[in-house]
């Protein structure tokens, strides 16, 4: 059984992914060419950084169940639900 302690850490692990992978896309955007000619693209690296840190946030959560309730991503949010 995974303990508190690991899910803390798990947590820990997945929010510097998530500003790991902000950073990456800010720096595409530096360039605009890039920017404008692979929107859809930084669109889905903003999405699984947002995606990363909702699980941290879950995994860290004293509630989970009020915790999926504040994810902002709909798809994220229903799939968390189905988890109950």
């Amino acid at each position: 059984m995974v303990n508190v302690a690991t899910h803390r850490q798990i947590a820990v692990v997945l929010e510097e992914l998530s500003q790991e992978v902000e950073a990456l896309g800010a720096t595409l955007c530096v360039d605009m060419d890039i920017a404008m000619r692979h929107v859809d693209t930084l669109q889905a690296i903003d999405l699984i950084a947002q995606k990363q840190r909702s699980l941290a946030a879950l995994l860290e959560a004293d509630c989970p169940e009020a915790q999926i309730e504040q994810i902002a991503i709909d798809t994220l949010r229903e799939r968390m639900r189905l988890l109950r």
